[in-house]
């Protein structure tokens, strides 16, 4: 459990992104110089988000551990995910940007992923991470449009977040705060 909340720690902290690896990170690296990121590094950070979400959710689709139901839930995720990389490639691509590339691989060794409760944590976690990043990329957009398609994409993502909490048997939440109450557990 000590690596977990290490694991843990780590992404919130923004040394690494979800905690996957070293990752070029081009909105993270701007701030951390004192200068605002570009909105196509901000983009890029949202898309690699996706990237490892379409990852983990096609991981999870053929691990053998999810029910019918959850399955079927965890592909319309998965189809939302793919609706907002396609997206966010265009947006990107308009700005006269280079989408990154996703990884042939992501590595999820701080999830012990033996039972279906196990893969809904970590989607759980992984939403939670993109509703955060998302939010707090909205007051940095230079482009209004931006600024209104990462707030619809936020939406989704805490949709799933609340949906993945009652999967996992957690209670309701009253607001932004308690979204990853009993994550660890």
């Amino acid at each position: 459990m000590s690596e977990r909340r290490d694991f843990l720690r780590t992404v919130v902290g923004g040394t690494a992104l979800l905690g996957l690896g070293s990752l070029e990170l081009p909105a993270l690296e701007a701030a951390d110089r004192g200068r605002a990121p570009s909105d196509v590094a901000l983009l890029n950070t949202a898309l690699e988000l996706e990237h490892t979400a379409i990852f983990a959710y096609g991981l999870a689709a053929g691990s053998g551990l999810l029910s019918k139901g959850t399955l079927a839930v965890g592909t319309l995720f998965n189809g939302s995910h793919e609706t907002h990389r396609a997206a966010l490639t265009q947006a990107i691509k308009d700005l006269k940007g280079f989408p990154i590339a996703p990884r042939k691989s992501y590595s999820f060794d701080a999830f012990d992923l033996k039972t279906e409760a196990d893969v809904l944590r970590l989607a759980l976690f992984l939403e939670l991470k993109a509703a955060r990043a998302y939010n707090d990329s909205l007051r940095q957009f230079r482009h209004r449009a931006l600024m209104d398609a990462a707030g619809r994409i936020l939406g989704d993502e805490v949709s799933h977040a609340a949906i993945l909490r009652s999967a996992l048997g957690q209670a309701p939440v009253a607001f932004w705060g308690q979204l990853d109450e009993g994550l660890d557990g």
